[in-house]
C-alpha cells in the first residue's frame, strides 16, 4: 500500500499526544493517507471525523473507508501498458489498484527497457499485490472505524461547517501538486473530480478561516510569521535537520519541543578527559557504524545544532594510540555544484554532514585536530575505495553569528558566504583539500599549538 500523503513520524508523535485533548470533533483538510484519523484513533479518540480532499487517490481510500461509490473508470484512451490494471468492482478494489498504480508513478511511461520490464513484472503479479493490498486496507479500516469523507474542496469544508469542530491542516508548500502527483491516474482513470481552488502554505485565507474555529492544528514546513500573527505561535517544534524544522500551530495545545528518537550504540575506547596530548601518541582512524556516530552526538553535538541522520555515505572516527578524539560523518558531494578554483582536474568533493571532538578539561583544539586529520590522504584513500569517487576535496557547511567559522578558519578555506536575514546568521561554506598523511597533519596541529 502507497504512503502519499502520510504523515511524518514526528508530526503522528505529537498528534498522538494531542488526541487525548480533542473534544470538539475534526475537520481534515487534506486527508491524504488518513493518517490523521488513525493517529486520533490510536490517541483514543473515538467520536466523529469528517475529512476531505480533491485528489483520485485519497478519494478512492476514502470512498471506501466510508462505504460510498466514487464513479471511476478506466479512460478509452489509458495507455496500453496500464489497460486492465484498474478494478471498480467493489470499493476495496477501486482503492487497492489506484493505490498500486501510483506505485508505478516512476516507470509507468516506460521510457527504457528497464521501466518497461518493472511494468510488465507489476502487471504479472497484479492479482497477487491486489490480494494482499486489499488485506492491509481491511485492516486499517477496522482501525480507523466510522468517519466521513467528502470528494471536495478545503475552503468549502470549512465554510460548511460551524466553529465548534477542531480543524487539521497541512497545506502544501508547493503549487499544482495535485495534477503533478496524479499525472499517471489523470492518463488512465475518469472520475468526477471536484471543482477546488489552489490551496498552498501561502494561502492566507485558508489560515483566517480555520482561526474562526474554536480548535486547530496546522504542521507547516516553513517558518511562517504571517501566520503566526494569525494563528498564534507554534506549540510544538521538531527538528528535522540541515536547518529544517516543522512546526505545529494548533489553539487549546500544550507546548512541547520534539527530538527525533535514535537508536544508538556504545563507541569507545576515547580519549579521557584529563590527559594531555604529548605528541607521541600515534594518529589514526576508524569506520564505526551509524548507531555509533549517533551516540557521539548524544555524548558531545551541541544541543544547538540540528542534526539530519539521512543521506549519510560514512561515518568516521578519529583517534589518538586508538583512542577516539571526535568523529565525522560524509556524504558525497558534487563537486561541480562547488566550482572550487583550485581544482582544474575536476576531481571529487565530499560533504561533512558533521564533525566534533569529544570533550576535554585540558586540550581546548581537539576540534582542529579533528579537522587536520579527516582531511589527511589515508582518510582519502579509504573514501575512495569506499565509495568508488575520485576525491580531491572535503567541504563543509558553517553556521555563525559572526562573518567566520573560527572553528574551521586556519583548516580550511571559505568558499561563499551569504547573511540569513531571518536568522540573522551566516551561511559559511568551507573547503579543503585532502593533503598530508595523517602524521604530517598531526605534527602540523601540534606546532599551531604551540606557538
Amino acid at each position: 500500500m502507497s504512503f502519499i500523503g502520510a504523515v511524518s513520524a514526528s508530526v503522528r508523535k505529537v498528534l498522538a499526544e494531542y488526541a487525548q485533548n480533542v473534544i470538539l470533533p475534526p475537520l481534515i483538510v487534506g486527508a491524504g493517507n488518513f493518517t490523521v484519523p488513525s493517529v486520533l484513533r490510536s490517541g483514543g479518540y473515538t467520536g466523529p471525523i469528517t475529512a476531505c480532499d480533491v485528489t483520485l487517490y485519497t478519494s478512492a481510500l476514502g470512498c471506501y473507508l466510508t462505504d460510498s461509490e466514487l464513479g471511476a473508470e478506466e479512460r478509452e484512451d489509458c495507455p496500453p501498458q496500464l489497460r486492465g490494471l484498474l478494478r471498480t468492482s467493489t470499493p476495496i478494489e477501486l482503492a487497492a489498484s489506484v493505490s498500486l498504480l501510483l506505485d508505478l508513478r516512476e516507470v509507468w511511461q516506460c521510457r527504457n527497457a528497464f521501466q518497461a520490464r518493472m511494468v510488465e513484472h507489476h502487471r504479472k503479479a497484479w492479482d497477487a499485490l491486489m490480494e494482499k493490498t486489499c488485506e492491509k486496507l481491511a485492516a486499517y479500516k477496522a482501525h480507523i472505524g466510522a468517519i466521513d469523507y467528502r470528494a471536495q474542496d478545503g475552503f468549502e469544508l470549512l465554510a460548511e461547517h460551524d466553529a465548534a469542530h477542531t480543524v487539521f491542516a497541512f497545506p502544501p508548500t508547493y503549487k499544482r501538486g495535485y495534477e503533478k502527483l496524479e499525472a499517471l491516474l489523470a492518463a488512465a482513470v475518469r472520475w468526477p473530480t471536484p471543482a477546488y481552488r489552489e490551496m498552498t502554505d501561502k494561502s492566507l485565507e485558508l489560515y483566517e478561516r480555520i482561526a474562526g474555529f474554536q480548535a486547530y492544528y496546522v504542521v507547516l514546513e516553513k517558518d511562517l510569521p504571517e501566520v503566526y500573527a494569525i494563528l498564534g505561535k507554534p506549540v510544538a517544534v521538531l527538528p528535522r535537520g540541515r536547518g529544517r524544522t516543522t512546526y505545529i500551530v494548533a489553539r487549546h495545545a500544550p507546548s512541547v519541543v520534539v527530538r527525533p528518537h535514535v537508536k544508538t550504540a556504545p563507541v569507545g575506547p576515547l580519549w579521557p578527559s584529563t590527559a594531555p596530548i604529548t605528541g607521541a601518541e600515534l594518529p589514526g582512524f576508524a569506520v564505526v557504524k551509524r548507531a555509533q556516530s549517533l551516540r557521539l552526538n548524544e555524548l558531545f553535538l551541541a544541543r544547538r545544532i540540528d542534526y539530519y541522520d539521512g543521506g549519510v555515505d560514512a561515518c568516521l572516527v578519529l583517534t589518538l594510540d586508538g583512542k577516539v578524539i571526535g568523529k565525522a560523518d560524509f556524504m558525497k558531494s558534487t563537486v561541480g555544484t562547488w566550482k572550487l578554483p583550485e581544482n582544474p582536474a575536476g576531481e571529487d568533493a565530499i560533504y561533512i554532514m558533521c564533525d566534533l571532538a569529544i570533550a576535554s578539561d585540558v586540550e581546548k583544539r581537539l576540534a582542529k585536530l579533528v579537522l587536520y586529520l579527516l582531511g589527511s590522504t589515508e582518510v582519502r584513500d579509504w573514501l575512495n575505495a569506499k565509495l568508488n569517487l575520485r576525491l580531491g576535496y572535503v567541504v563543509t557547511t558553517a553556521f555563525s553569528r559572526g562573518p567566520v567559522s573560527m572553528k574551521y578558519r586556519g583548516v580550511f578555506k571559505l568558499y561563499s558566504r551569504k547573511l540569513d536575514k531571518k536568522t540573522g546568521q551566516f551561511v559559511l561554506n568551507y573547503y579543503r583539500a585532502f593533503s598530508g598523511t595523517l602524521r604530517e597533519n598531526f605534527s602540523a596541529w601540534l606546532k599551531r599549538k604551540n606557538n
